[in-house]
């Protein structure tokens, strides 16, 4: 018999478009799922009421696929936030990207973020020891800290005034919320820190759990259709 390796065995997949259509809908779905997830379980009003968020799914390199009209001042702009954790983590002398790890940022000129309470949580998402996909959701915090509440003064002359700001951090390593390490980035800072720490961590672990019903529905979909055409078909909807 002869023996064929798996690359011969690897189908060219064509682009059909009444299955683009379908993946379309069923990538937008996810993150909008991940939407309905954050806002049930985040317990701010800018989160849970005013609905101040965004969710959305990208390809390994931080190409964005499908992004939920949540806030449109949010889309679109969280490519450059995801690519550049991607390309902090995996540069020369950082930990990388691992299996357990989520990160957040807010940074808006080193970091792809927009103003400093908009909070971007991305999570990779693994399959086999590899990376498929991320996820993030991005939430308005009512206050990081600064020098007025709501961390959006009219008066600042410089960003430090406007409260924490955050170019990568491991939210979560190994699996394990970082509270500590998170609470002292926005508690200790030159001009006040957080007045509602409470929310902040509140908010991020429900950021943290809207990604992960993102990433369940993203395995899901994989297992359904096959990672390939699920791999093409993301590539197809860019």
């Amino acid at each position: 018999h002869m023996d064929t390796s798996n690359e011969d065995q690897k189908v060219e997949i064509k682009e059909d478009p009444v299955q683009l259509s379908i993946f379309a809908h069923r990538f937008m779905g996810i993150a909008e799922q991940m939407g309905r997830t954050l806002a049930r379980t985040a317990i701010s009003v800018n989160i849970k009421e005013r609905l101040d968020f965004s969710c959305a799914l990208f390809t390994n390199d931080g190409g964005l696929v499908a992004n939920a009209p949540h806030i449109p001042v949010h889309l679109g702009a969280m490519q450059s936030a995801v690519r550049f954790q991607v390309e902090y983590w995996n540069s020369e002398g950082r930990e990388g990207i691992n299996e357990g790890d989520v990160f957040v940022s807010n940074h808006p000129q080193l970091a792809g973020g927009s103003h400093l309470p908009d909070i971007t949580v991305i999570t990779p998402v693994f399959h086999e020891g590899k990376i498929l996909f991320f996820v993030a959701s991005r939430g308005h915090h009512s206050d990081i800290g600064g020098i007025s509440p709501g961390s959006m003064p009219p008066h600042s002359t410089n960003l430090e005034e406007e409260g924490a700001r955050i170019v990568a951090f491991k939210l979560v390593k190994n699996g394990k919320f970082q509270e500590k390490g998170i609470t002292d980035i926005l508690v200790n800072q030159e001009y006040g820190g957080t007045r509602n720490l409470k929310d902040n961590l509140s908010d991020l672990r429900a950021q943290v759990a809207a990604n992960n019903s993102g990433i369940r529905l993203l395995h899901q979909l994989v297992e359904e259709n096959g990672l390939d055409t699920v791999e093409a078909y993301m590539h197809f909807i860019q």
